[in-house]
């Protein structure tokens, strides 16, 4: 195949069998002429690799899959960005689709703006096929540079999947960190604030199942607690930044999003011990890396998160009682 492919998709595979001719068949059939999907088998045990294969033979050149032991889905994104040729790449998990268009809108969205990262929207199935969310925080197509206004992060989404990134994008300093849960969500803002350009495309959908039981960002176990090393990272990397005084604060309010996202999604879990345990280590950490995190003007802004200001009121919200309704 010549090296003139626009974007290379890269897909971690591990025991997807169940979704993944539907997550195949959608990159199949991607308008985005000269894209390469990268399928990387991290150590299966059901017929995942079959399926790759099967992909593979059907369409030669365009699907390309590689077999590796298990290591985890970091070292499985570092082996599919190190394996990609495209001017650009994009990620999409096995158990999820993307519509026909959603990477030649992206690609086009980059081009058209000159940009480092084209975002686009997301569609999340939470449960089954029938309880559908569209997540549009783009309203308008554009762009944006947050080295001008930080505070405009929020309109990006902590996602690797519903964007494009220019390779040169991933060095030797923007690799995912082995070993560790929430990988993306360590790497994704030192990309965002150093991409000199950031294109929004609002049209443009990637839709995420959030169905599989043994997915961490499902299930409240102590894998949670890996977000405090990922806010480690996050908080490490805005440090090195030239413009760290101008951008801290909004730093601070993504790192408080991400916990404070975590204490609700053990609001269902029925082990209040482990509640009780990540709550008190969530306030903890940020009493110890920010004193003054009560009064984040962008947390805070929203008044749904008042209760968070109290560790006694979040307690009661959701370890003791079930009045408060949690929408993610």
């Amino acid at each position: 195949m010549e090296n003139n492919i626009k974007v290379s998709v890269i897909v971690p595979v591990y025991n997807s069998a169940v979704f993944l001719h539907k997550c195949l068949d959608s990159l199949a059939a991607q308008t985005l002429d000269a894209l390469e999907i990268v399928m990387i088998n991290d150590g299966s045990k059901d017929h995942s690799l079959d399926i790759m294969r099967e992909y593979e033979e059907k369409y030669p050149g365009k699907f390309r899959g590689f077999d590796k032991p298990n290591s985890g889905v970091a070292d499985t994104r570092n082996m599919g960005v190190s394996k990609a040729a495209g001017e650009f790449i994009g990620f999409v998990d096995s158990d999820d689709t993307v519509e026909p268009a959603f990477f030649e809108k992206l690609y086009n969205g980059a081009v058209k703006y000159g940009a480092d990262i084209c975002a686009g929207n997301v569609i999340e199935i939470i449960g089954d096929e029938s309880n559908i969310h569209y997540q549009d925080r783009i309203k308008q197509e554009g762009f944006i540079t947050l080295s001008e206004t930080p505070e405009k992060v929020n309109l990006c989404r902590p996602y690797l999947c519903n964007k494009v990134f220019r390779r040169s994008i991933f060095g030797q300093d923007n690799q995912f960190p082995h070993g560790m849960c929430y990988e993306d969500v360590s790497l994704i803002y030192g990309i965002l604030f150093t991409a000199d350009r950031i294109a929004l495309v609002p049209d443009a959908h990637y839709t995420y199942l959030r169905l599989r039981g043994d997915s961490i960002s499902n299930s409240a176990d102590e894998k949670a607690f890996d977000i405090f090393k990922a806010c480690d990272i996050i908080e490490e990397r805005a440090h090195r930044m030239n413009d760290y005084a101008v951008i801290g604060e909004v730093i601070q309010w993504v790192i408080i999003s991400h916990i404070f996202i975590r204490v609700k999604r053990a609001y269902d879990d029925p082990n209040k011990q482990f509640k009780l345990k990540f709550i008190d280590r969530a306030y903890a950490y940020l009493d110890e890396k920010f004193p003054g995190w009560k009064k984040n003007k962008y947390y805070f802004s929203n008044k749904k998160n008042l209760v968070f200001r109290s560790k006694t009121l979040t307690k009661l919200a959701f370890v003791y009682c079930n009045f408060l309704p949690v929408k993610m």
